[in-house]
Formats: C-alpha cells, structure tokens, sequence
C-alpha cells in the first residue's frame, strides 16, 4: 500500500502514573506497562479518526520500498529471490514511525512481539497470531506476525497475469510483500488495541483504507494450486505417475500444497470415504507427469 500531513492538535500528556510520556514528535518515551489501557485508549482514539490523503500514502509508501531497496542485504532487485526476517522487522518499523509517529510497535512489543516468514504457509499471504500465555484475555498477550515467503517467491515467477494485493495492483514482488505486510499491521493494530478484529468488519476496512489505501482485505498472489496448473498442467483430482523407491507408481492428486498429496489404491492403505484403501505420499510438482 502531494499533500502534507496534517498538523496534529496539541494533547496533554499521558499521567505520570504510568511512566510513560510523549515526545514532541508524539512518539512514547519511558518503560511502557504490558497492556497499559491509558496508551491504549489513547491509540484507539487516534486510529478511529486519522486519515491521510492518497498522495501522502503513496508516497510513503514508495519511500518505504526505495529504502527497503537500498538497506536490505538481502532484497537487491524488486523481484527479489532473497529475503529475510530483518528485512520485515524493518519494513515494519518504517510503516510505525511514518503512519503511527512509533507508536504501535513499543506498545505491542511491552506484552510481547515477534515477526517470521514461513516457507508452509502455501494458502495465506500473512497471518497474525495473537496467544493469550496465562490463559487469561484481560492478561499481556503475545502477538506473532508472519509472511508467506512461498506465496511471494512464487508470484512474479512464471506468469505475467497481473496481480492484486488489498485491491491495490502490485508492479512487483516488494510492493506485494509491502501490500501484505501493511495488512497484518492492521490485524495487529485491532488485536493490540481491541483484542478483537475480523478483515471482513466495518473498522478493519476503514483503518486500511484511511492509513494505507486499500480498498479489499484479499491477496491474488500466486497459490501452489495455480502455479501446479500453470507450470506442470496438474489439477486436484489429476491422475499422475512418480517414481518411488525405484518403483513407476500410478495415484490421484489429492491437495496441493508445497508438495501434492497423492493417493495410490494399497489394500494395506487407509480407508477413505469413497471404500477404497490409500497409501499417501508426498510429492514435488516437479516429480510428477501426467498417467
């Protein structure tokens, strides 16, 4: 996921009985409590009502893939075959301190914050996992935000159909990480502030349209379904051979994932619903060929 920012209202700082206060950029300074509710609601204020102007967002927005380009050792080129976790903590950090003065990651971070990428992820583009340590959703909470890095390497790859991230068209595989990384901001924004949030909602929708400009929650990036067909012409349901055990065996895909689930007929296999007995393997795309 021009006109300047708008100038900010003076606010009074917060109670020194939380040790925490404001910069005079606005940014927190002092230890912050776990699930302080004064910053809290304070945050939840300022979301509900800040909006920037299009241009503003998108020229951030560029900002943060010029600099991503420019401090990544890892990510040289837009289509980047080389990613790694500081590269989305930092991508992070540049989103907070632009859109949210730096405020959001602190308070997160005082319960409990961390950031991946996952190579099993082969569905969703990102997810924000909210675990609750002492059982107890009044208690700190510690919050986990992780990236597909299979879904990002593998669009941009074979395929020139255009792709859309948050309803906003992605020129190349950064700008499709940014889309996605911008999205799970959002989830940890709701889930920090709220405990609660749904993509689908009303106040989800608002907050990333006002801050980053999206105008849908779905990702069009480039599924291991799709790539099976794009690439090696298989479909769920497909009868293919492999070799295993340097045996030619015959068998049904059945899910596609990183690899594909394929079902051979064994009367020592599993019964499935359909009568038949099934021995499963896993299998490289690359291995298999049409029966």
């Amino acid at each position: 996921m021009s006109q300047s920012r708008t100038a900010k209202p003076s606010r009074p700082t917060i109670p020194r009985s939380t040790g925490t206060q404001e910069n005079r950029d606005g940014s927190f300074r002092g230890k912050i409590k776990p699930r302080d509710q004064t910053l809290l609601s304070r945050l939840a204020g300022e979301v509900a009502i800040r909006t920037f102007a299009p241009e503003q967002i998108e020229r951030w927005q560029r900002e943060i893939h010029e600099q991503t380009l420019r401090l990544s050792r890892s990510i040289n080129q837009p289509n980047f075959s080389r990613v790694g976790r500081d590269d989305l903590v930092r991508m992070l950090h540049m989103y907070d301190d632009r859109f949210f003065a730096g405020k959001i990651l602190p308070v997160a971070q005082a319960e409990g914050l961390s950031f991946s990428l996952s190579s099993r992820m082969t569905r969703v583009a990102g997810k924000l996992v909210t675990n609750y340590p002492q059982g107890n959703h009044a208690a700190p909470r510690q919050f986990e935000l992780v990236l597909s890095s299979t879904l990002l390497f593998q669009t941009f790859e074979e395929t020139g159909r255009p792709v859309e991230v948050t309803g906003r068209l992605c020129h190349d595989r950064l700008e499709a990480m940014q889309r996605v990384a911008e999205h799970e901001f959002v989830h940890l924004i709701e889930m920090l502030i709220w405990n609660d949030g749904n993509c689908s909602e009303t106040r989800f929708q608002s907050i990333a349209q006002r801050y980053f400009g999206h105008t849908d929650y779905r990702h069009d990036l480039i599924t291991q379904r799709e790539r099976a067909l794009i690439k090696f012409d298989i479909r769920i349901g497909d009868e293919v051979r492999f070799r295993h055990d340097r045996r030619m065996l015959i068998g049904r895909v059945n899910r596609i994932t990183r690899r594909a689930t394929i079902l051979v007929e064994d009367p020592k296999g599993e019964r499935f619903s359909d009568g038949q007995r099934y021995l499963r393997f896993y299998v490289p795309l690359e291995k298999l060929s049409k029966a």
